[in-house]
This record gives structure tokens, C-alpha cells and sequence, in this order.
């Protein structure tokens, strides 16, 4: 048998590999629009709103609007078609990130890629998702948790409000676990002691999270508590859930879109120099309840469908694929868990603006009246 001319092996190996490399893009334009299309398509040509719009999304949703005045009358204002139009709601993440560089040296650059995600879902004209990408991010996340587990005592004590929500998440999914003797203990010797559990992670529209493998007894009130026994443990789940609190701590540090009342965010001790996070006032809410249900309902239909897209494309066939289910399981966890921050940071933008309670909220916030 002739061998092959070392120029046509060339081209087999560059074929192979252009073939992995294109199959890690997924495209998202034509398939979803994440709601965010939806968006557009419904302030037209209306300029007020649309500057208002992208102006909400280049900033965490506590923080008073930067220009502090009528945000239509700006000399260069933002257009959804532009570039910087795109990538307003990726801001946050940077600015994010920039702070955390002072207190986590060599661990900011790798925060970025979060950043370089987003980028690449937000591009209205070439939206996609980068599985090499995600890949990254897994590494990202697992080095995250590993400096948690060794660093919990400092991370107390650490003004980086991303770690400290870091911490809380954590420790809130593995139970916030703490003992208590017993009182019923009858005779001599010491009394018993026993484990309590926290419910878990609560997400900040009320979902709860819990490591599959506590069984203690939840608090559920101030006089009652529930029983629940351990759940199986597997890599896939575990693996999910932590890239899940990991992007949930980082999302919601960035955007710090408000929480509805329960959610472990709330319970995140605070710098002296910062607000503690941004509670949904239903006497004075940023949106009506109907909308925030929509939010909602909205973020997690992006999760589902970013999830299903991303899981068909690791599990099948391709190039790409996975061929390790806790990998595949931590994949489309990331990509949805993603989508559903990005749609929950802009639609709370967009009723905020279509309500007209944008600039009103902003007008009376504490910054504003001091």
C-alpha cells in the first residue's frame, strides 16, 4: 500500500480540526432570541426608551443611573445597532471583575472568560455560544471553589462583595450547617448534639437548592422545623449545582438584580462601605408583580432552551461531544444558568423602562436625596 503524501495527511489533520472547532459554536441567531429580540423589536425607533434601556444595562440595578438628568438629551446617545449598544449588559460583569483584581491577585484575568461569554451571546448580529469557551469557564469554576475550601476564614473577611456572596452561596447550598445540644437528654453524662441545616440555597426569585446529600432537620420558621432525608449523591448533579451557585453568586454580584424576600442574597453580610443587597420593595417596587412574574417565567425559558441546545450538542455526535455525562451536565448548566441571568438583568430593565418607573425609582433612591 502506497503512504499517503505528507501534504495530503496535512490537510486531513487541518480538516479535522477546522471540523472540531466549528462544531463548538453554536449558534444562537435564528434559533432563539433570548427575549432580548423581543426587546428591540418593541421600542422601534423611539430613542428615550432605547438610551434608557442600554443606559439600565451598563450598570447593577442599585446603583443611580450615571447620568443624572433626562437620559434622551445625552450628546451621543446609545443605539441598539452599535457595538456598544450590544454589549452594554456585559459592562457590569467587567466592572465586576476589575474590582475583584484588588482583592484576588492572578485570579481576576480568569474572570474575564465570563465576560468573553457573555460578549459572544449579546452580539445581535452573530449571537452564539463557544463551547471551547465553557470549557474554560469549568476550570475557572473548579479553581474558585478549590481557594473557597481553603480560604473560608479569610473570605469572611474579605471586602469583595463577589466572594462573600461566593461564601454565603456555598455554604447556604451545603446546609450553613451548625449544632445545638439537646435538651431532652436524661442521666449523667454529656447531653447530645444536634445537626441542624439550613433550607439551602435560594436563588433571588425564590428557588432553594440543596446538596442531595444532607439529611437534617430544616428550619422553617422561628418555632417549626421539617425533616428530609439525603437524596443520591452522583458527579453529575453535584457538578451542575456547583457551577450553578458559582454563576448565580457571580451574576447576581454584577447585575444585583433585586430579590424577592428569603433569598440567601439577602442574608450576605455587607461591607461597612457598600448596601446590603437590593430586596423587591412590593411598597415601592421597581417593576409591578405581574412583570416580575414575566421576568421570571422569561429567564427560565432562556435557561431551558440555551440548556436543551447546548446539551443536544455535547451528548451528540460531533466533534465536540462531550462523551462524559458530568461534563455535559456542567456544560449546560453553565450556558443555561447564563442565559437566565442575562434575561433576568434585561428584563428588568425593559419593564422598568416601558412602566416608566426607571428614572422615578432612581429620583428617590437614597443617592438621590442625600
Amino acid at each position: 500500500m502506497k503512504r499517503l503524501p505528507h501534504v495530503l495527511i496535512a490537510l486531513l489533520v487541518l480538516s479535522f480540526v477546522q471540523a472540531g472547532c466549528s462544531s463548538s459554536v453554536l449558534q444562537l441567531r435564528g434559533q432563539l432570541d433570548l427575549h432580548r429580540g423581543e426587546f428591540r423589536q418593541k421600542f422601534d425607533d423611539q430613542k428615550d426608551l432605547v438610551t434608557k434601556f442600554l443606559a439600565c444595562t451598563r450598570q447593577a440595578h442599585d446603583e443611580p443611573l450615571n447620568a443624572r438628568r433626562d437620559l434622551s438629551a445625552l450628546p451621543n446617545p446609545l443605539s441598539l445597532q452599535s457595538s456598544e449598544g450590544h454589549a452594554t449588559s456585559v459592562r457590569p460583569l467587567t466592572s465586576l471583575i476589575d474590582r475583584v483584581r484588588w482583592h484576588h491577585q492572578g485570579k481576576d484575568a480568569s474572570l474575564y472568560i465570563l465576560a468573553d461569554v457573555l460578549d459572544d451571546v449579546v452580539n445581535d448580529t452573530n449571537a452564539h455560544i463557544d463551547l471551547g469557551k465553557l470549557t474554560e469557564v469549568i476550570e475557572v469554576v473548579r479553581q474558585w471553589h478549590g481557594h473557597l475550601g481553603l480560604d473560608e476564614d479569610q473570605l469572611e473577611q474579605d471586602s469583595s462583595s463577589f466572594a462573600r456572596m461566593l461564601l454565603a452561596y456555598n455554604k447556604a447550598y451545603f446546609g450553613d450547617l451548625s449544632f445545638m445540644a439537646t435538651s431532652d437528654y436524661v442521666g449523667a453524662g454529656p447531653r447530645g448534639v444536634m445537626k441542624v441545616a439550613s433550607k439551602g440555597f435560594v436563588d433571588r426569585s425564590g428557588n432553594a437548592l440543596l446538596y442531595p446529600g444532607i439529611s437534617a432537620d430544616i428550619e422553617a420558621g422561628a418555632t417549626d422545623s421539617d425533616r428530609i432525608s439525603a437524596g443520591t449523591i452522583d458527579s453529575q448533579r453535584v457538578s451542575a449545582d456547583l457551577m450553578r451557585i458559582f454563576l448565580e453568586a457571580f451574576f447576581d454580584a454584577a447585575y444585583r438584580v433585586p430579590a424577592v424576600h428569603g433569598a440567601t442574597a439577602l442574608r450576605v453580610g455587607s461591607d461597612p462601605l457598600e448596601s446590603p443587597y437590593p430586596e423587591f420593595d412590593a411598597d415601592r417596587p421597581m417593576i409591578s408583580l405581574e412583570a416580575l412574574a414575566r421576568v421570571t417565567r422569561d429567564a427560565l425559558r432562556a435557561e431551558a432552551a440555551v440548556t436543551a441546545l447546548v446539551g443536544k450538542a455535547v451528548r451528540g455526535g460531533s466533534v465536540f461531544g462531550a462523551q462524559n455525562e458530568t461534563v455535559a451536565a456542567t456544560l449546560e448548566t453553565a450556558a443555561g444558568v447564563i442565559a437566565k441571568k442575562l434575561a433576568e438583568h434585561e428584563g428588568f430593565c425593559y419593564y422598568q423602562v416601558i412602566e416608566g418607573t426607571l428614572t422615578q425609582h432612581f429620583l428617590s433612591s437614597p443617592q438621590f436625596t442625600h
